[in-house]
């Protein structure tokens, strides 16, 4: 019995796996191999960051939609060509396993590159998994819940200042369902005035939706604008720190909500092939077949696949299946009959589709777009959009829940729980400009820092001399460990001197390796009496 595996769970992955699954093919052997045991919808990301739809709402579990499929749930790490096998890491202890293949289906989509920017990775959310939209919308109510109490008004206007990097699909949808949530959410914050919160839309190009016509472009810049976004066109995203994007013309953006929608690139895992890439994606023929690799298979994000439209008998232009939903399930229909048939060493069937066309929501339901050849906009697009979308989720039953959420939304108010801790990260990296104050004397600590490059000062104030102390820390050195290891508030100002970065450790994994692990322990023991008992601080 021959063996075909397929990598990945997203669009691509999981339509192939039906297709095959409607075939009832006796004498193969499938499986799907995916690290999430649930399908993601995602153009949905967008209503589950602003609290439209429920993250359950937005996934549908794989064993569900594919009974007469095996599932593995494991994390692939390797692809060994030449021995025709995977290596999967599987189980709590992440064991190693090995599977042969006779026919290998790549589905593994991309991995962002925020790299393309600097700071941006450190820096800024994306919306590119369920995660991401999870905590995105967290981040945002916790910035709501903390701007209607705090004082300090530079502190309040970046909480209040949201940007949105990327005027194509995801990013519009992102900035559209963010602003009508927080219009939504706004009357429950007393001190939070609407005229105080600020939108943010960086794009590249010279329109939006450069994907489509310029016209439509331009009636959603008209949209966008009237929802008092403010709109960068012809703008290149430069930096990224914790406090500021940094755009055209030395102009910054004060904000602690960066969301990027850019930047993709092949997975290490695929790099790792030695398989054929083009603008980090695999090279297939128009049948989906990885140049020279007769029994590996693409489709999807992951893959470069000529779509055969002809122009005329005598006329074939090839062109790039774009990485959308659309051609990712097509691709998926052309891509399974194409193993079935190599089997049975019969002519392969070529790739062809036209998109049936494009739509986006912009929020506040209006939406855009384009049906075959016919443009449309306003609430008609919207209703649309919502309808297509709701046909193309693949579950009867997460279908329902969607549709009853979104009639919900006509007569309740969004939920503005916190649905995760205030604890910070474990570890983070995170980049400061010249000038950037880190913390101030009198806060309480939040965790331990060590400088990945830059320099920045350390003013000690309240000395019992009255004298004001300063210390310079560069790369390798480290501060905040006194406060969490002794107790007390901060007694000094850390100021960014050059453009920085550290990676944080949370305060509660710092201590508790601090006090578990003998090198740490026995190092911070003679290093806080050495630098601090001699400042005699005042706490």
């Amino acid at each position: 019995m021959k063996k075909i595996l397929i990598l990945g769970g997203g669009f691509g992955g999981v339509y192939c796996a039906k297709r095959l699954q409607k075939m009832r093919l006796n004498s193969f052997d499938i499986e799907l191999i995916s690290d999430n045991n649930y399908f993601v919808f995602q153009p949905l990301l967008p209503e589950v960051a602003s609290g439209t739809i429920s993250a359950s709402d937005a996934v549908t579990p794989i064993r569900q939609m594919l009974n007469n499929i095996k599932f593995r749930n494991a994390e692939v790490n390797l692809i060994d060509i030449k021995k025709k096998r995977v290596g999967i890491l599987q189980g709590f202890r992440k064991r190693q396993h090995f599977i042969q293949y006779d026919e290998l289906i790549i589905a593994l989509g991309q991995e962002s590159n925020l790299n393309i920017v600097p700071g941006l990775k450190n820096n800024a959310f994306t919306m590119r998994n369920l995660n991401d939209a999870y905590n995105l919308r967290n981040h945002v109510i916790r910035c709501l819940e903390l701007a209607d109490v705090t004082l300090d008004l530079s502190l309040k206007k970046r909480l209040l200042s949201f940007v949105v990097v990327g005027g194509g699909f995801s990013g519009v949808e992102t900035i559209g369902e963010l602003r009508e949530m927080i219009d939504r959410l706004i009357k429950y914050y007393r001190n939070i005035n609407k005229n105080e919160i600020k939108f943010h839309l960086i794009e590249y190009a010279s329109s939006l939706l450069p994907e489509l016509e310029k016209e439509i472009g331009l009636y959603t810049l008209k949209i966008l604008k009237k929802q008092n976004i403010k709109i960068f066109l012809n703008t290149k995203l430069r930096e990224v720190s914790s406090m500021r994007a940094y755009i055209n013309k030395n102009k910054s953006i004060e904000s602690n909500t960066i969301i990027s929608t850019i930047g993709s690139t092949a997975s290490k895992l695929l790099k790792s092939t030695q398989l054929p890439l083009k603008y980090g994606k695999l090279i297939t023929n128009e049948y989906c077949q990885v140049i020279d690799s007769e029994n590996i298979w693409a489709l999807g994000d992951c893959a470069l696949v000529p779509n055969k439209v002809a122009k005329s008998d005598k006329d074939t232009n090839l062109v790039y299946a774009p990485p959308t939903a659309q051609f990712a399930v097509q691709q998926a229909k052309v891509l399974s009959k194409n193993v079935v048939l190599k089997t049975l060493k019969r002519k392969l069937k070529s790739f062809k589709y036209t998109s049936r066309g494009s739509l986006a929501s912009l929020g506040s339901k209006k939406g855009v777009g384009k049906i075959f050849y016919f443009r449309v906009k306003g609430l008609l697009a919207w209703i649309i959009w919502k309808g297509f979308y709701l046909s193309f989720i693949p579950s009867f039953p997460t279908r329902v829940r969607v549709f009853f959420n979104w009639l919900l939304e006509f007569f309740v108010p969004r939920n503005a729980v916190l649905t995760n801790p205030l604890n910070n990260k474990p570890f983070e990296k995170k980049n400061y400009k010249r000038g950037d104050i880190v913390f101030e004397e009198g806060m309480i600590a939040d965790g331990f820092y060590i400088v990945q490059r830059g320099e920045f000062s350390n003013s000690y104030r309240k000395t019992k001399s009255g004298k004001t102390f300063k210390k310079k820390y560069k790369k390798g050195d480290h501060f905040g460990s006194r406060v969490i290891l002794e107790g007390g508030r901060r007694t000094g100002t850390i100021k960014a001197l050059k453009d920085s970065e550290v990676l944080k450790i949370d305060k509660q994994s710092f201590k508790i390796l601090a006090e578990n692990l003998p090198v740490m322990k026995k190092y911070f023991s003679e290093y806080l009496p050495k630098n601090f008992s001699a400042l005699k601080l005042k706490e």
